[in-house]
Formats: structure tokens, C-alpha cells, sequence
């Protein structure tokens, strides 16, 4: 609604006795300027739909003023995310509920969406009934980080710039390697999480250091072949690292480490419990530098499942891991908490998750004691010379490292929302008489650069003498696309400028990154909407309206059986049978073109085709009739029975049933589908895994180089790269993320292409019939054979250019350019 309107039509209420006004809309915490409000914002206006009020009252204070100045006598508005921190608001067992709904990980997006949006509630009466308790909080201020409660401390301000990257990459984890170079391993990159590791080496350095370049790339090649992992830990003590933990998915925790030597990686012993998010640091036993008296510290985690970990476990070389006692109070569980040895058996650990899903603005010193065979660990709040610093200090998915300036804490997500004033800051202790008090102290550190702001979630830092880097990151914006840091920030002091990391080695490049050399700028894919998502569909007429606007949509809440439940490979594997053959598309790399063949067919068990799609191998399936797969279309309640009580479509979209020309099951790998176009409608219904999806509507088909009689192209829609084709920049694309339980409804004629988000994606397409008359005759086996009067069209603009093949040829292009334009002008007549 204009802002004019909106505001007339609030004044005109607040002019009633006894009147509620509830509102929920989006807002502004960070500034426009914000990765996510961008996005946001951008998305919208995409969808015609702008955010017509959104800069006029880009803050929750400026909303209040909107209704008390529109005479209401009470108004109370809070954002979406510190209303689910309310215990009042969200009891702890209703977040809690949430473990039991999905495996679910993605809490520093979810803290952004709802730290972006608000509820307000005004009434104008003298008393509050009809305000319910829970909601009559305190009015949040979201600027109440940047006012008087802020460090009184002179910032910091090092020497910063930010160079470009091509690399994407979130949640990875970052080592030194040697004095000058480092390491940045593991995390999700475009499309799928990451195996290999980017090594990057510190210019400036003394040539006396040089780098062993053969050795860096061994070590990194031994790497690659432990399992692909994001949100795990790399320690390092300076003589050897530790990889440990991590997760694939959600609800799949490792539970393996991994221990550098000279120049190889041996597996060491495993950790107690699969863990991920869990905070990890060096620590010195005995003071000396002996290898055997440096140990590695952990704590906390999730264990997958929803579960949370407390504990406390120590490795050493030799001794493996086990659990340290804690003497004293204990610490709630928690995940995504940083920790950070500062001296001889002592640290800090800084903020985390709780399992019910609160941002614990807690800080605590820990402190080693006893023998090095009998050790245990105490803990203390640390003290801050101002009392409400925990809101800075409590962050969740920060990182947290020594440096030249001091402890540093950057990025993450707290209770209240952070101001790109205070994303880095400093931590230091004040000089005190009492030397078994220590008083903390911090002061921001000014890391802004020209250039798009960061986005410090997921990142990686490194410090190394002189030098701190800031790399990686970036976070799916919800429904908005995805935003990915495109720089690496640097800082250095104030006597020496930053220069730009070099790159050393990339092991095994994400295939969807297509890197070029260090200087070109990789831009990630600019969306130009998202496909739009129906939450209620409830009558077969609701559907029908979804078909005649001739729009994707994204379907939820359908029930379509037990499939998504039920089918994973194992299970698919048990109900066919192991032996079952199948014929599949064997690609030679994960991008699948069907113009060029790049794949062959293979016939094989499904179990083997289950097995090698599980260890990465591109490969897909693509059901065909089982009676007679070159005369008859796929059914898959014909070709696989045993699968037909636990998969069908609801009643509301009986049309599909009525008029269905197809039903095929598919099974995929790592593994791109070729971007292409159906001329029957179809409902792709996701089962098993999380698939992405970039669809095009039928406006685009000339700019993808699809030859005539054919239905699809080459052309790689998922290439983000700066030689991507530049049909890309002028398309208008949209982008679907399908989860377990999701339909999507694809139009006829609409180009798509799609990609696992995890490696393993099952899925069933439905292709219906959607017009009653006009398709070609005869057999059409996979539903995208062209109308009848396109090849009959075809055959007639055969016969007419050789009419013209008897005259001159520049008389014959004057007259063939002269018909093409007539067409042109008649196909304009049929729409946009």
C-alpha cells in the first residue's frame, strides 16, 4: 500500500474507540545499505510489489511515532526475533519442537529474516486489555547498540581494503600452513559442501620463508580425500593441525579427525561424539614448546538430531581424547560459541546457542588446573567495566582470534542486532591492584572499506604478524537469493597499507565457480526473483487458478504419502531390490549437456547405481516405462508397484491426475540436469534431499541458442563466472529451492535446469496435459515433443525458402527478412 494511504487509513482508525491494530512488515535494523535488506528490498521490487513504507520508517522507534502521532494511546512493537527470544512470547518447549520437525541448521539466516521484520500491536484505550502479557514487553530500540551503552573506548582503526575473490565459500574452516601461508578447507561452496582447500600466502614476506609448493600441493591433494564437511574445526599449535568433526547435513554429525605431519594427514583418534559447531583452541599444558605438551581444546557442539553437547574434551598426541571434569558451576550446552586460549591454561569462550534456540549474551573465563593425567577446568563470568556489554559479546557463528591488535570477536549474530559499527571489535583487560580480578574492556574496530559491505557470516579469519584477513562468507537471504561476500578484507596497521593475498594452490575447483586468476572478480548469479510459494492450496479450484495464471509456483503443505518419509536410497534399494536394472545417464563431469552427449546410458543394478552416486558420482536417473520404454511413456505406478501406496498426488489437484500423460521417478547424484523446456505441463514433487531449481519464462527461448526441432541448450545456467554467457545478464530468470514435501508447478514451455543442494535428490514429475487439443501425433515419450503446428510450421518455412532458392540470393534474403518480420509481427499479437 502507498505510504499516503497506509498512514490515512491509520490515522482514520486511531479515531475509533476500543480499536486493535496489528501489523506485521518489514523494517530496516541495519540501514539499506545491509546485504540482506538489499536483497530484500530488491526482491521486491522485482515482484512488482515494492516496500512502499519501508524508507519513510526504517525503524522500529520510527514506527511507534507513526501510531502514537496517528493518536493511539498504546502501541508496543518488537522484531520477529526478539519476540522468539521471548520466553513469554515462544515458551522454550515450542522452540525446542522445532528439532522434531527438521534437522535444522541454518540459525544465523533465520536470525537475519526475523531480525528484518516486525510485529507491532496498537490500541487506542486507556488500558491494555486485549494486549496480551507476553507481547507487552519492552519496546525494543534496535539502534540501543550504538547510543550511550556503546565502548566509550577510541576505536580502532587499522589500515583496511578489500580485494576481489572468486572463491565462494560459507562455513569453511581456516589454519595457518606456515609462517606466511594458510589454508582455507571444507564448507559449502555454490552447490555442495567442499572437499578441497584454498591456499593463500602473504605478500611482502622474506624469501628466507619460502613456500615448498610441491609439498603444499600433496598436502592438499591428501586432503580432498577426507569427506566433504562444513561447520568443523582446523586447530593449530604451530607444529601440526587438527581437523575435527563437522557435519554433511543437519542430521549428520562427523565424528573423525584429522592430524597434519610432515607434509602428509593421518587419522587420528576419533572424537568421543560426532560433532559440529562446537568452539575449539591450542592450549599449553607445561610451559614449554614441546610438541607432546600441546593439547587441543573443545567444547560444546551439536551432536545432530537437535542434540546439544557440554562438554569439555582434551587431545593429546598419544593419548587421545577424553572428557575434562569441570569443578564449580557448569555451562548451559551450546553451539556456535568461539573460544580463545590467552594465556599459560586459561581462556576465554564467548556467546553460543542454546538447544531451545536463544543467543546466550554470556562471556566466561576458563581455567586449566592439575596434573597433566588428572586435569580439570573452572569457570568464571569475565567482568566488563560496563555491565551491559553482553549483548556485543554474545554472539552466535562469530569468529574469534589473536592478533598484532589485540583479541578480536567478528561477524556473527546476537540477541539484539549488531551495527556495522561494533561487527569487529576488540577485546583487552584493564590494569588492576587485584591481580585475581581481571576487568575486560573492548572498542570497536573500523573495518569499513569502499565496495559492498560484508556479510561477516559463515567467514573465516586469519592473523598472521602483521596481517588480519577476513574471507568467505555470505548467507541465503531467504526467499530473496543468496548474497555472497565477493571480497577478502584485509588489515594491516596503520604504517603499512594492505595488499592483496596470493594465491598459492586450489585443490579441485567447485565445477559451478569456473575460476579464473586471481584479479578477475567471480560475481555471483543475480537472480531476478524467486518463485513464489502457495502455503494454501485447498480446493482443486484453487489449483486450477495456479494453472490458468500460467506462473511457477512452489506448492507446500501437500500430502503426497509417506514417500518423503520413506524413500531414501537404502530404503528405494530394499523395495525394488538390490539387483533391479536400471539404465541411468553416467556423466563425465557434473554438468549434463545434451546437445554435446557428455554422458553415456548405462544399465546397471540399482544398488550399485545407489552406491556410486552416494560416494559422487555424476550420474542420473530418469524412469522409463518398464513394459516397453520405446513405446510407452513412464508410469510409476506401473513400472514400480512397490512404491505405488506410499506416492500420490492430494485431491486438490485432481486435474493432473484426469488429464496425466506421465509420472516419472528421478534419482540424482552431484550431478546438473540441461537447461530445457516441456511442452506439457508438469508438477515436479520433491521427496528425498533439497534441490535448486533456475527456471525461464517461454519470452526467453531466443537468447539460449536452442536449435530449431530441439528443446535444449547448452548453455550453463549455474556459470557464475565473469565469461559467463551473456545471454545470462539479459534473461529473467527465477529461482526455486525444493525441499522434502515441496511441488513446484512448471508451465508448459518454461526453460529450467536443476541441481541437488545436497548431493542426493528423489523426486517425481507428473506431466500432464494442459490444452485439449494441438499436440503432435503419435508417440511422445517424454512429454516435450513441439505442438503439431510448430512442425508442421517448420515443414512450411522449409518449402518456402526454397521458393526463393531460384533467385538472386540477395533478392531472396530481401523477401525471406520481409516474412520473418511478418511473423515477427503476429507473434507479438499473442502476447508480451
Amino acid at each position: 500500500m502507498d505510504s499516503k494511504a497506509a498512514d490515512a487509513l491509520i490515522r482514520w482508525a486511531g479515531l475509533h474507540d476500543d480499536m486493535r491494530f496489528c501489523l506485521l512488515e518489514q523494517y530496516l535494523p541495519g540501514g539499506a545499505e545491509h546485504p540482506f535488506a538489499q536483497k530484500m528490498i530488491r526482491h521486491f521490487s522485482n515482484l512488482q510489489t515494492p516496500l512502499r513504507s519501508i524508507h519513510q520508517y526504517p525503524q522500529l522507534a520510527d514506527q511507534e511515532r507513526r501510531f502514537l502521532g496517528a493518536r493511539w494511546s498504546l502501541v508496543r512493537v518488537r522484531s520477529l526475533w526478539d519476540l522468539w527470544s521471548d520466553d513469554l512470547f515462544v515458551p522454550p518447549d515450542r522452540r525446542l519442537a522445532l528439532n522434531d520437525v527438521e534437522p535444522f541448521d541454518e540459525w544465523e539466516e533465520f536470525v537475519l529474516f526475523a531480525s528484518h521484520y516486525f510485529l507491532l500491536v496498537a490500541a487506542n484505550t486507556s488500558s491494555s486489555i486485549g494486549l496480551s502479557p507476553s507481547y507487552l514487553g519492552h519496546l525494543w530500540d534496535p539502534n540501543h547498540l550504538t547510543s550511550a551503552n556503546l565502548s566509550a573506548e577510541v576505536p580502532l582503526t587499522p589500515q583496511c581494503e578489500a580485494f576481489p575473490s572468486f572463491h565462494r565459500r560459507r562455513f569453511g574452516a581456516l589454519t595457518p600452513l606456515s609462517q606466511n601461508t594458510f589454508g582455507h578447507h571444507g564448507g559449502l561452496g555454490l552447490q555442495t559442501r567442499l572437499s578441497r582447500t584454498d591456499v593463500f600466502m602473504l605478500p611482502g614476506i622474506d624469501s628466507s620463508d619460502s613456500v615448498n609448493i610441491a609439498a603444499l600441493k600433496e598436502e592438499c591433494k591428501q586432503l580432498e580425500s577426507v569427506e566433504s564437511r562444513m561447520c568443523h574445526t582446523i586447530t593449530s599449535n604451530h607444529l601440526s593441525f587438527l581437523v575435527a568433526g563437522g557435519r554433511a547435513s543437519p542430521d549428520h554429525a562427523l565424528q573423525d579427525c584429522w592430524l597434519s605431519g610432515k607434509n602428509c594427514w593421518q587419522r587420528v583418534e576419533d572424537l568421543p561424539i560426532p560433532l559440529f559447531r562446537h568452539c575449539a583452541t591450542t592450549v599449553a599444558l607445561e610451559v614449554s614448546s614441546h610438541s607432546t605438551h600441546n593439547a587441543f581444546l573443545i567444547y560444546g557442539g551439536k551432536t545432530g538430531a537437535g542434540h546439544v553437547s557440554d562438554h569439555w574434551l582434551l587431545w593429546r598426541k598419544g593419548f587421545g581424547w577424553f572428557t575434562i571434569p569441570v569443578t564449580g558451576d557448569h555451562l548451559k550446552p551450546r553451539f556456535g560459541a568461539v573460544m580463545q586460549e590467552t594465556g599459560f591454561r586459561r581462556g576465554i569462550l564467548l556467546g553460543g546457542m542454546a538447544d531451545d534456540g536463544k543467543i546466550l549474551s554470556e562471556a566466561y573465563e576458563w581455567t586449566i588446573s592439575g596434573d597433566p593425567l588428572a586435569l580439570s577446568i573452572s569457570l568464571s563470568r569475565m567482568t566488563f567495566a560496563r555491565p551491559d556489554t553482553y549483548p556485543v559479546i554474545g554472539r552466535l557463528g562469530a569468529s574469534l582470534l589473536k592478533s598484532r591488535f589485540g583479541v578480536l570477536l567478528v561477524g556473527g549474530v546476537s540477541s539484539a542486532f549488531i551495527p556495522q559499527s561494533v561487527e569487529v571489535i576488540k577485546l583487552f583487560q584493564e590494569n588492576t591492584d587485584d591481580d585475581q580480578m581481571s576487568i575486560w574492556k573492548w572498542a570497536p574496530v573500523d573495518i569499513r572499506t569502499t565496495g559492498q559491505r560484508p556479510l561477516l557470516i559463515g567467514h573465516s579469519t586469519f592473523a598472521s604478524l602483521d596481517t588480519v584477513a577476513i574471507l568467505g562468507g555470505g548467507a541465503v537471504c531467504f526467499s530473496f537469493g543468496t548474497f555472497w561476500n565477493e571480497t577478502i578484507i584485509s588489515m594491516s596497521s596503520c604504517d603499512r597499507a594492505p595488499r592483496p593475498l596470493i594465491e598459492v594452490v586450489t585443490q579441485k575447483p567447485d565445477p559451478f565457480s569456473n575460476q579464473k586468476p586471481m584479479g578477475d572478480i567471480l560475481k555471483p548469479a543475480r537472480f531476478a526473483s524467486t518463485v513464489p510459494r502457495h502455503e494454501q492450496v485447498q480446493s482443486s479450484g484453487d489449483f486450477e487458478q495456479i494453472l490458468n495464471n500460467g506462473q511457477p509456483v512452489i506448492i507446500k503443505n501437500m500430502d503426497i504419502g509417506s514417500c518423503t518419509t520413506e524413500w531414501t536410497l537404502k530404503q528405494l534399494a530394499a523395495e525394488l531390490g538390490e539387483d533391479r536394472a536400471v539404465i541411468v545417464h553416467e556423466a563425465s563431469n557434473k554438468y549434463m549437456d545434451f546437445q554435446f552427449k557428455n554422458f553415456k546410458y548405462a544399465k546397471k543394478p540399482f544398488k550399485d547405481f545407489a552406491d556410486e552416486i552416494t560416494r559422487g558420482s555424476p550420474q542420473y536417473l530418469r524412469s522409463l516405462s518398464s513394459e516397453n520404454s520405446a513405446g510407452k511413456v513412464a508410469d510409476i505406478s506401473v513400472d514400480f508397484p512397490e512404491l505405488a501406496s506410499s506416492f500420490g498426488l492430494p485431491p486438490q489437484l485432481d486435474i493432473v491426475k484426469k488429464k496425466m500423460h506421465s509420472s516419472v521417478l528421478r534419482v540424482s547424484g552431484p550431478v546438473t540436469m540441461w537447461l530445457h523446456y516441456d511442452v506439457m505441463a508438469n508438477v515436479l514433487c520433491q521427496i528425498h534431499g533439497s534441490k535448486q531449481l533456475i527456471l525461464y519464462p517461454p519470452s526467453d527461448v531466443s537468447l539460449f541458442s536452442i536449435p530449431p526441432g530441439t528443446s535444449s541448450s547448452s548453455i550453463n545456467c549455474f556459470d557464475t563466472g565473469p565469461d559467463r554467457h551473456p545471454s545470462l545478464t539479459l534473461a529473467h530468470p527465477q529461482e526455486a529451492f525444493l525441499h522434502p514435501g515441496d511441488l513446484l508447478f512448471i508451465p508448459p514451455l518454461w526453460l529450467h535446469t536443476a541441481s541437488p543442494v545436497d548431493n542426493i535428490s528423489i523426486s517425481v514429475n507428473v506431466f500432464f496435459r494442459n490444452i485439449d487439443a494441438g499436440y503432435a501425433p503419435g508417440r511422445d515419450i517424454y512429454g516435450n515433443r513441439d505442438l503439431q503446428a510448430y512442425e508442421k510450421g517448420r515443414r512450411d518455412i522449409e518449402m518456402i525458402s526454397k521458393s526463393f532458392d531460384k533467385l538472386p540470393s540477395d533478392m531472396g534474403k530481401f523477401y525471406l527478412e520481409r516474412l520473418a518480420d511478418e511473423l515477427r509481427e503476429k507473434a507479438q499479437k499473442h502476447g508480451p
